[in-house]
């Protein structure tokens, strides 16, 4: 049978070798029956663990190997190792024996991996000595430098070594209540004994839990929708009422979708769109166990759309580096500068058909999971400039230190 080490081994090649993301492979482990939760539990650690300071192993590692002339396979397992000692306490010995029986398995020198990590239990070669010293604090906590700076070029030095600070800790579950299954009310009188439940501040049917509620009845059931609180205050700011057209132009995978729909009852019709088919399993899922009756999904490129509307949602497409918690791997993928001006240039794109599909005193919600400020107050104040019937209603941007949520922007704009 394949250890739980090992297992954890073939995500994170998945992970590095193939751009798989982390939290697909790991959910499906919950579905493995064979595993306990306990294994389980070490398996979401352990990778997580080894993408969010993959840059400091890496280092730390190359200090005694030839990365040029060493397997990427031997190396992440490696990585692992280290990431045991230094951060998890894994005595020295069940962690060399361990690496040395995955090696046998998988055919890489297992006496290689013996003598390297024999070295690297010497805890000198576990400090940063770099020339670039304004590259240590990131390098310690598996931070790529590049984006520090962007970081402190947009939001200042304090603010951006706090978000690098706080990138790697595990944040708390985030849910919303399923109104149209049960009240916030019913819910919490009958969940609240059961787990340990906390509300958000920021938004109203947004609660916080440590427990396993994956495997609640409450789960199960579909009476909860796991979504960050940004994602659930997005909607409320929005605030959507009955009776009106409503657009949300970037759908996948449902979350705000079915929560504007909820919020307006099942009277009032509710247009989806999706570009990318591919998602079309996992939104139809989504509105099934929603409950919702009132979504009408469609598949464009939001760009083409033609119709009028009183409200439209854009959750637009972005580089992400507010979820880094969740999906540590995206820090450790740089996107060239052409990419990143594709990326502009559709969000832009974007904000301007939503004005032109917008009816007399409309309102347009923008957000992005990320923090940058191309992507968000720029694309604000460029759209603004453009627009003269348009005016800020709201705009916020979320950093990931300040709560538990995850680095977001909302922006809610009216047309008068």
């Amino acid at each position: 049978m394949i250890s739980s080490r090992h297992r954890a081994l073939n995500i994170l090649f998945e992970v590095f070798e193939n751009n798989k993301f982390s939290n697909v492979s790991l959910n499906k482990l919950k579905q493995t029956i064979f595993l306990s939760k306990s294994d389980i539990n070490f398996i979401f650690i352990l990778v997580y663990g080894v993408i969010q300071y993959k840059i400091y192993l890496e280092y730390v590692i190359n200090k005694i190997i030839d990365p040029k002339k060493t397997n990427r396979k031997t190396q992440i397992l490696l990585w692992m190792s280290l990431y045991q000692m230094k951060f998890l306490n894994t005595p020295n010995y069940s962690i060399v024996n361990e690496a040395v029986e995955i090696a046998k398995k998988i055919n890489i020198s297992p006496s290689f991996v013996n003598a390297v990590l024999r070295k690297i239990i010497n805890k000198d070669l576990w400090v940063v000595n770099i020339k670039n010293k304004k590259n240590v604090f990131c390098l310690e906590n598996g931070f790529p430098y590049w984006l520090y700076k962007q970081l402190e070029d947009d939001y200042g030095i304090e603010n951006a070594k706090k978000i690098v600070t706080f990138s790697n800790e595990k944040p708390l579950i985030s849910f919303r209540i399923n109104i149209n299954k049960i009240s916030i009310e019913e819910f919490l009188k009958q969940f609240t004994s059961k787990f340990e439940i906390k509300r958000s501040t920021i938004a109203k049917n947004a609660f916080l839990t440590n427990d396993k509620i994956f495997i609640s009845e409450a789960f199960l059931n579909n009476l909860i929708y796991i979504q960050d609180e940004t994602s659930i205050l997005a909607v409320e700011i929005l605030d959507p009422k009955p009776n009106h057209s409503i657009l949300d132009m970037c759908s996948a995978p449902g979350g705000k979708l079915t929560y504007i729909a909820q919020l307006v009852g099942q009277n009032t019709k509710i247009i989806g769109n999706e570009v990318n088919r591919s998602k079309k399993t996992i939104i139809k899922k989504n509105i099934l166990n929603s409950g919702c009756k009132n979504i009408e999904m469609q598949y464009l490129d939001a760009r083409d759309i033609k119709d009028k509307f009183d409200y439209i949602l854009i959750d637009a497409p972005c580089s992400g580096f507010g979820v880094i918690r969740k999906k540590p791997e995206i820090k450790l993928k740089k996107r060239t500068k052409e990419e990143m001006n594709i990326l502009y240039k559709m969000q832009e794109d974007l904000l301007k058909n939503a004005y032109n599909c917008l009816n007399e005193s409309g309102v347009i919600l923008y957000s992005t999971c990320t923090m940058n400020k191309k992507e968000n107050q720029d694309q604000t104040v460029q759209f603004l400039k453009s627009h003269k019937k348009m005016k800020l209603e709201y705009e916020k941007q979320f950093f990931n230190f300040e709560a538990n949520y995850n680095g977001f922007y909302i922006v809610k704009i009216k047309k008068y």
